[in-house]
């Protein structure tokens, strides 16, 4: 079972994505930033797809969305425990898209295609409630990535099999580097971690791996873009790389990689 995230930057119908995504082949693919999908893949590939939503409330002009070869039996609503948690999740739902597939051996799998976005919740959303359990310690904010983490941590256990958590999350560990020190950016990531959920591109190379060319100085040091996956899938990885820099930066697809992960089947 082949797996790509993969963040678009707005691509639409004409774009060389497409062509390069179809040579990829996925069997599931989580993206972001979608302008449109070419008439030929809605036609031969299972599409979820919602509007991101601006921070005024508004939707963007690109969605969020999930594409794969399986069956998706239904779209589904990530819960949280804490009412105004909850509230987010309703906001963000084009931003954090989830859908039940029915696998290759016929089991339930459970996917999220994650677009965070560069502001955080506003202050007027939380501050007359306990967020001690939920706000990074060394970050001032809430960022979408809590809110993300909240629901999966609530959902989960609701929800039996295997997980796949992916997508642009805006977060990289080399951002807690820079001269107002540690963000949190680490610790988001270890949260994840504490769920169940393995993130295998980091894993499979022992350390961040970059996927993202920053626009000003077209330096490639951050790895924004994430993969997770409960086990027993992530013992049954095979690979994980990002896509050429060559072809997607130098075809200026994307300022973002794509990360492609293979995985053996569960039955093998």
């Amino acid at each position: 079972m082949k797996v790509v995230s993969w963040n678009v930057r707005r691509a639409r119908e004409g774009s060389a994505v497409w062509e390069y995504l179809l040579e990829v082949d996925p069997d599931i693919a989580l993206l972001q930033e979608v302008g449109y999908f070419p008439k030929t893949m809605r036609h031969r590939l299972n599409l979820l797809e919602r509007s991101a939503v601006k921070k005024t409330g508004a939707p963007q002009n690109f969605n969020t969305a999930i594409i794969t070869k399986f069956p998706i039996v239904c779209e589904i609503d990530l819960r949280s425990d804490r009412q105004w948690v909850g509230e987010q999740a309703e906001f963000f739902k084009g931003n954090l898209v989830g859908a039940k597939l029915i696998g290759p051996d016929q089991k339930p799998i459970y996917v999220v295609s994650v677009y965070t976005p560069a502001w955080p919740v506003p202050k007027e959303k939380w501050s007359d409630v306990d967020v001690s359990q939920l706000k990074l310690a060394a970050n001032p904010d809430i960022w979408c990535t809590e809110i993300l983490w909240d629901l999966i941590r609530c959902t989960m256990p609701i929800l039996a099999g295997q997980w796949i958590v992916g997508g642009d999350f805006n977060s990289s560990e080399t951002f807690d580097f820079r001269a107002e020190g540690d963000r949190g950016n680490r610790e988001i990531m270890s949260r994840m971690n504490g769920l169940g959920l393995t993130e295998v591109l980091r894993t499979r190379h022992g350390g961040l791996v970059p996927t993202f060319r920053n626009p000003r100085e077209g330096k490639i040091v951050h790895q924004i873009d994430h993969l997770y996956v409960t086990a027993p899938l992530s013992d049954q990885l095979v690979s994980c790389e990002v896509g050429s820099q060559v072809r997607v930066f130098g075809q200026s697809m994307s300022d973002h990689l794509p990360i492609i992960a293979d995985f053996r089947d569960t039955g093998e």
